[in-house]
């Protein structure tokens, strides 16, 4: 009699996801890590961190045609 070949397309689904799930969850995990060592910040500080920005933020065109 003839040996039927094991199929594995199954566990190479589930290898699959199982990585993909995997790493997505790592990603997550790691999603704000870089935010923690920043410390609180102001509205005034924002404001000051802006004004000295040399980009103009101002979206008046009509203005900068002149």
């Amino acid at each position: 009699m003839a040996e039927q070949q094991k199929d594995n397309t199954t566990l190479v689904f589930v290898v699959v996801v199982s990585l993909a799930i995997g790493g997505v969850l790592l990603l997550k995990s790691r999603e704000t890590e870089h935010l923690k060592n920043s410390g609180p910040t102001t509205a005034a500080a924002e404001a000051a961190a802006f004004k000295a920005h040399k980009k103009d933020f101002n979206n008046d065109i009509l203005s900068q045609a002149k």
